[in-house]
């Protein structure tokens, strides 16, 4: 699996220079459940991973682990012109060590136009999460604490006269 991985560097190939490396990886029989529970087929996943390919995608493995003897574990970031995110994978496998199942879940994606602005301006947006704005909110409570601190003077002003 890690070395198929490898295969995804970054430039642009055919399905067919790898294809008989996915052809012994996965399983005739494989079956792909994704997050929300839909399945695919070994053959859409060849279709994806050709798209992919020819996108000149790039692959970083984050982890690898074999959790019991039949099942693997693994997170891979994966990096093109029109998506970045990162997959997590559960890879079952039979005694010839082929996957036969594999559950397949997206932890973080970056939207197109996202990529493209970060690659123009050469930084980071903010994420598009509820507390996304925790400078602003910081800066909002060191206001409050700063009329607090003012109160307080003033009493001391008053009680002192």
């Amino acid at each position: 699996m890690t070395y198929y991985l490898t295969l995804f560097d970054g430039k642009k190939k055919s399905f067919e220079d790898v294809e008989h490396v996915f052809n012994s990886l996965y399983h005739e029989d494989c079956i792909i459940t994704d997050g929300d529970g839909n399945t695919r087929t070994r053959e859409e996943m060849k279709q994806t991973h050709a798209k992919k390919l020819a996108m000149a995608s790039k692959c970083t493995l984050l982890l690898f682990r074999v959790i019991t003897f039949d099942t693997i574990e693994i997170k891979y970031r994966i990096v093109n012109d029109e998506e970045d995110k990162v997959v997590y994978q559960l890879l079952t496998t039979n005694g010839d060590n082929r996957v036969v199942k594999a559950r397949v879940m997206v932890e973080e994606s970056l939207e197109k136009d996202v990529i493209v602005c970060e690659k123009l301006l050469g930084s980071k947006f903010p994420s598009s999460s509820p507390n996304k704005n925790k400078r602003e909110s910081a800066e909002g409570d060191g206001k409050k604490q700063n009329e607090e601190e003012e109160e307080e003077v003033t009493k001391r002003r008053k009680l002192d006269d």
